[in-house]
């Protein structure tokens, strides 16, 4: 005779569940949402205007309301869970916005992300007309380590008008004042391929933004014709296709994390 299991339907049920999450002191109510994952506290502002948002069964619309451990919260009328940390790559193509909302008939980095992955965010930005890797997840932690620091390279590929010199590379890596942006020197720079009109180069940056290197440059009377983000710390492009993800491994996301730590 064959032994009833010995969990019942009930007991099944209640295992399935999910998580409910709950803030563990008083807070706003945006925050709330941030810190539960669901996106930056911009955007959980919005969520909060845009009358997605109720608290003990009511529309909130005031995001810095108090919450907490005993409100219920409900976003979409579901209530608030436990999300699960999610980290990609994302290969943002050339003139699409980090951030900020879609032009007509132009996409921005957000509509690219899995929609059923909430509180998605990209680490960090690249101005529109650069393309290449961005590191996007809901961990708010990891993204700022994701988006910079003196410790995490960041490595490009870049095409520039002419042919650059020896001297020109020299002078880029021992640094440079600029206007308005401060000083900055590259850890690399090398050389990849001399044509007719054309250079194309490697360049990696400890510290810097990539509205930096195109004033470099510019300063040395070469114009960027492209520029892609390569590498970030130990995550690299290699074949992710323009508009497409990939997760990354957990040696990446612990990679980043560390690098991060020791940045701080």
């Amino acid at each position: 005779m064959n032994k009833r299991p010995k969990n019942n339907a009930r007991q099944q049920a209640a295992e399935q569940a999910p998580d409910l999450w709950q803030p563990s002191r008083p807070m706003g109510l945006a925050r709330a949402l941030a810190k539960a994952g669901y996106g930056t506290r911009v955007r959980t502002q919005q969520m909060v205007c845009d009358g997605r948002v109720k608290v003990d069964g009511r529309v909130d619309l005031d995001p810095a309301s108090t919450v907490g451990p005993d409100s219920e919260i409900s976003l979409d009328n579901q209530p608030l869970v436990k999300l699960m940390r999610r980290y990609f790559a994302f290969h943002k193509p050339v003139r699409v916005p980090a951030t900020g909302s879609p032009a007509a008939g132009r996409r921005v980095v957000s509509d690219y992300l899995p929609p059923e992955v909430p509180g998605l965010t990209p680490a960090g930005r690249l101005d529109i007309n650069t393309s290449g890797l961005m590191l996007v997840s809901n961990d708010s932690v990891w993204n700022g380590f994701a988006a910079g620091g003196p410790r995490l390279e960041k490595e490009y590929k870049i095409q520039i008008s002419g042919k650059i010199t020896g001297v020109e590379v020299g002078v880029i890596l021992a640094g440079m004042h600029l206007p308005h942006h401060g000083f900055i020197r590259p850890l690399a720079v090398d050389v990849l391929e001399v044509m007719e009109n054309k250079t194309v180069l490697r360049l990696v940056l400890g510290e810097g933004k990539n509205r930096q290197v195109r004033k470099i440059f510019n300063a040395l009377r070469h114009d960027v014709l492209m520029m892609r983000r390569i590498r970030i710390g130990p995550v690299v492009l290699g074949d992710l296709l323009a508009g497409h993800l990939r997760p990354l491994t957990r040696g990446e996301i612990e990679g980043i994390r560390m690098t991060g730590m020791k940045s701080a």
